[in-house]
């Protein structure tokens, strides 16, 4: 049974990280691509069901793993992940569309986004662990125009540059260092210290 579900918002957000990526810092930390399609989405934007079924896991808990909810339908299983706070519990069924949470960037997140994951009986691409493309499944709607043209970001390193004034380059925020220290680990061994002419990726 083929899916058809909706997207898990209202609105038009940016995919910041595609399904199947697998740059050298993702792979390091979690050991296959990346099983989901990520959406930047801000913290607080209501988070919806793609589909009708029933909530078997809900993580309210904002430690390292961060809080989401997985839901189980007829065709397999939708993941929503990094939530500020959920507002659906464990056993709930929930109908498409249903608010089930709320944006945020709890666990692992280089800044606030929405990882939006689906398994999907009977289709398995190799090396996903079950895992399948989200948007292949979406109803009457056109992948975001901008899905195909996410391309990474990189930045080489001037005189005088930190990782804050970087952070206030791209994000228009210092504090957000630490999402450009987290994606290029491997090359800063201190925040504090970078050198001209290194190249950066700016997640």
């Amino acid at each position: 049974m083929t899916p058809q579900i909706n997207y898990p918002f209202n609105g038009d957000f940016r995919v910041s990280f595609k399904f199947g990526e697998a740059p050298k810092w993702y792979t390091k930390v979690f050991g296959y691509p990346h099983s989901g399609v990520d959406f930047a989405t801000p913290i607080g934007v209501a988070i919806r069901a793609c589909d009708d079924g029933k909530i078997v896991y809900a993580d309210s808990v904002p430690d390292s793993n961060g809080c989401g909810i997985n839901i189980l339908h007829s065709w397999g299983l939708s993941q929503y992940w990094h939530l500020s706070r959920l507002s659906a519990t464990l056993g709930n069924n929930v109908s498409k569309s249903q608010v089930i949470g709320f944006s945020g960037d709890t666990g692992f997140a280089t800044g606030p986004h929405l990882h939006f994951g689906t398994k999907v009986k009977g289709i398995s691409p190799p090396g996903m662990r079950g895992w399948s493309n989200p948007l292949d499944y979406i109803a009457d709607t056109i992948p975001p125009e901008n899905y195909n043209e996410v391309k990474p970001r990189y930045y080489r390193v001037r005189l005088g540059d930190s990782l804050w004034k970087i952070a206030v380059k791209f994000y228009k925020d210092g504090y957000q260092w630490r999402r450009i220290y987290t994606a290029n680990s491997d090359k800063i061994k201190d925040p504090a210290i970078i050198y001209p002419l290194q190249v950066f990726l700016i997640p």
